[in-house]
């Protein structure tokens, strides 16, 4: 059943909402088992082809695969019930990253398997944020979103920091078995504690004619539009140095715990900000958005300038913060989603913020070669910092028109 919302929400009252408590741990094992992926093959391929843009590259595939998968695959989660296709992407990503751990694995299995399990995002994650929508509304649903986000982060950090860790005491094969473990036990959690819920559309048109309305209802819409610029903008500034950590840090003379820290900065000040956010009154929290956007590129600018990666970790820290915005912006985007078309409409957004994240990373790397791992993060913040008077000039264009 779904859970009604009280007027102010609380992390402990969502968490109180039974099915959401273990949809919310399995998201958090498979964020957790993803970082630790990610350093792993990025080490991995830094370590065979010394190739900052080949880190970088493969760190890009992961998000790159949403612009295949996102629009048409996310689908799945109006079409089928969407318990069921969580459970489906959740084994399926098992089995590939086993198949990575075989002994022997070439370097092109790899990336093979992991456009195979990047493919397979799409449809969990919009499932999963249909659903976590079907449980709970109102402000609890802004509490569950926030709780999501918070978490997701933190599972960023602990992963990027096990990942190095991992990598560094038992090597990529282990690092990888761990992701697998965490796809079961996700599987596990939401098949014993997550209802099962029939497909939300009940009469399915084609694939194509689905991902034909997520399209047009996201870019259609100015207000919908402007939450997405400002959540693709400052992803864009916040994944470059996430994305260069490896190269950074093996520039300055450190390996992979250094270049795990650095990778876990950002989603540390992710879940800071997040934190304070939900203490903010619910009417200004859109007023916040372009600050927080600032916020996020800003310290970025300082990257080549700071030396020791214990300051630089602060400064990436710092600029996370900024990124909490995702928690405001993603909240009114599902609000004005009807229920029925929010799979699509999630694939969509979900697909530009991959695509947009992917080509930060493959521009980023391109550019270390020449410049370094450094530049290329502040010249990215800079960039975004232009952007933003053109976001805010969108809110006047949403206004005028739902008025």
């Amino acid at each position: 059943m779904t859970t009604l919302a009280p007027e102010r929400a609380t992390y402990a009252d969502v968490l109180r909402v039974r099915e959401f408590r273990a949809m919310f741990a399995a998201d958090v094992l498979s964020v957790f088992g993803d970082q630790v992926a990610r350093i792993a093959v990025a080490v991995l391929v830094y370590t065979r082809t010394g190739s900052a843009f080949a880190a970088s590259a493969t760190y890009a595939l992961s998000f790159l695969t949403w612009f295949v998968g996102g629009p048409v695959l996310s689908a799945a989660a109006d079409r089928y019930p969407r318990r069921t296709v969580m459970v489906v992407c959740d084994v399926g990503r098992l089995l590939l990253v086993l198949a990575m751990c075989a002994p022997g694995v070439p370097l092109w299995a790899f990336f093979l398997a992991l456009v195979g399990v990047g493919l397979l995002t799409p449809p969990f994650e919009a499932a999963r944020s249909g659903l976590v929508a079907d449980i709970v509304t109102g402000e609890l649903y802004v509490a569950a979103n926030g709780l999501t986000q918070t978490l997701a982060q933190a599972g960023q950090v602990g992963g990027f920091l096990a990942g190095g860790l991992l990598v560094a005491g038992l090597g990529s094969r282990g690092a990888l078995l761990a992701d697998a473990a965490s796809f079961g036990v996700s599987a596990v959690l939401v098949l014993a504690a997550v209802a099962h819920r029939p497909a939300p559309q009940s009469a399915p048109a084609s694939f194509l004619s689905d991902t034909r309305a997520g399209v047009s209802l996201v870019f259609g819409s100015p207000e919908l539009r402007r939450l997405l610029g400002y959540a693709a903008v400052t992803m864009a500034a916040l994944i470059a140095p996430e994305g260069l950590a490896v190269p950074l840090a093996a520039e300055s003379g450190h390996g992979a715990v250094v270049a795990g820290v650095l990778m876990a900065a950002g989603p540390a000040g992710f879940v800071v900000g997040a934190a304070l956010l939900m203490r903010v009154d619910t009417a200004r929290r859109a007023a916040l958005l372009p600050r927080l956007a600032v916020l996020a590129c800003a310290p970025l600018l300082l990257t080549p300038l700071v030396g020791p990666p214990a300051l630089l970790a602060g400064l990436w820290l710092l600029a996370g913060a900024g990124g909490a915005l995702q928690v405001i912006a993603n909240a009114a985007f599902v609000a004005a989603v009807p229920p029925e078309l929010r799979g699509r409409a999630y694939g969509v957004a979900s697909t530009t913020l991959m695509t947009v994240q992917g080509g930060t990373l493959l521009l980023v790397g391109a550019a270390a070669q020449g410049l370094g791992a450094r530049w290329p993060v502040a010249i990215t913040a800079g960039v975004v910092l232009l952007m933003l008077p053109v976001l805010r000039g969108t809110k006047e264009v949403a206004a005028q028109e739902s008025g």
